[in-house]
């Protein structure tokens, strides 16, 4: 769902978002070379390194306000004004037709480019089917762009069509667990294959946009490392 919040709103985000990465040296092709850029009192490190590594906001003693100062800010108080109202549930359930949902858990993470990840691992798994909701805020317009066959491009703004190629990552990914378990699979995470036929959906990065995906026991997710 593109152009999910107002442009209002929308822009009050991206204008945040862009500051902190221009503070902090990243994006743009500008090289991430230390591990704990953007770390602060609100953003803390998620790892382990070897499951996941992204920053996630600390909402803790935090009040939602619509007088925000940063990012971390901004998506807290869409989370809990908007995500964990009633009537979000209510609609979420009307255009899913999966009623009302027995029960929600989120979190605000970012995500910086050269850095960050998740891997797809047997801990992700669930004991029954969750509807995945996930607003993205990234470079571009949020358009969906047109694939052209004479040239094989994607045609649409420079920041859309990258994302949407896959090629710098950031994709979330949706691919079927081993039906033989963990100890099959020799104890490592799953990895990613372009080829391979486990993968049931790639969701691309898409500024404003709300993506659902009903995914059930057998499915495992990651956030493919973003490259740039």
């Amino acid at each position: 769902l593109r152009h999910f919040l107002l442009e209002e709103w929308n822009t009050k985000i991206t204008t945040a978002m862009n500051n902190e990465d221009t503070r902090d040296k990243l994006g743009n092709d500008r090289p991430a070379l230390d591990y704990q850029v953007g770390i602060t009192d609100k953003w803390k490190a998620v790892g382990p390194a070897h499951k996941q590594r992204f920053l996630q906001y600390d909402d803790t003693n935090t009040t939602a306000t619509a007088i925000c100062s940063d990012t971390g800010e901004y998506l807290h108080h869409v989370r809990h004004t908007l995500f964990k109202s009633t009537a979000f549930g209510k609609w979420l359930g009307y255009i899913t037709s999966l009623d009302y949902p027995l029960g929600q858990r989120g979190r605000v993470r970012r995500f910086r480019p050269g850095l960050d990840y998740t891997v797809a691992h047997y801990g992700v798994l669930t004991t029954h089917s969750v509807l995945d909701a996930t607003l993205c805020f990234c470079a571009g317009n949020g358009e969906q762009c047109t694939f052209d066959e004479e040239t094989n491009e994607l045609i649409g703004s420079d920041d859309d069509a990258i994302w949407e190629s896959g090629d710098v990552g950031g994709f979330e990914c949706y691919i079927a667990a081993d039906e033989g378990g963990e100890d099959d699979n020799d104890g490592r995470d799953a990895e990613y294959d372009d080829e391979d036929d486990t993968r049931l959906l790639s969701v691309s990065a898409s500024n404003n946009t709300l993506s659902l995906v009903y995914r059930d026991p057998g499915t495992m997710r990651f956030v493919k490392y973003v490259g740039r």
